[in-house]
């Protein structure tokens, strides 16, 4: 009806907000699981695939001390080792006590048993679900996880 123009750089950068990073065509379904599974299904040249995934599960913190009890074995995801630990952690930047921390595992159900154990002896009482604690978790379910965590879109 009437043209629109705009600066390229802006449009890919506003493309990749709504299009995602990786260019996976064809995506007609993502399930995922909170163990780290994620099967991908595709329509490629009229026909449906899938591919099975690992992933690893994720949520944000404001604190590393429910892991405390891990002591060394809590890695940084970047540092050596980190992206095949048990559960390990990215530093982000914001002040202390927001979500300052991305809490990463090979098995989400275990790292979301470690942090309730780790609550329910810092509170004093039993800590049964994440969504009791929300001044210190936030997490999204394992679909939204996988997706983020990898770019991909699906409309």
């Amino acid at each position: 009806m009437f043209p629109f123009t705009s600066d390229e750089t802006t449009v890919r950068v506003e493309d990749e907000r709504v299009f995602g990073w990786d260019a996976m065509p064809g995506i007609v379904s993502v399930w995922a699981n909170r163990e780290g599974r994620a099967v991908v299904w595709q329509r490629l040249e009229g026909r449906i695939t899938f591919t099975t995934e690992r992933c690893r599960p994720w949520l944000f913190a404001t604190t590393l001390e429910e892991l405390s009890k891990l002591g060394r074995s809590l890695l940084p995801l970047d540092g050596a080792g980190g992206d095949g630990a048990a559960v390990s952690y990215r530093e982000l930047e914001g002040p202390e006590g927001s979500y300052r921390y991305m809490l990463s595992a090979r098995d989400g159900r275990a790292l979301e048993r470690m942090l309730l154990n780790g609550a329910s002896r810092r509170l004093g009482r039993q800590v049964t679900n994440l969504n009791d604690l929300p001044e210190t978790y936030y997490h999204l379910g394992p679909v939204e996880q996988y997706l983020m965590l990898t770019g991909r879109v699906y409309f």
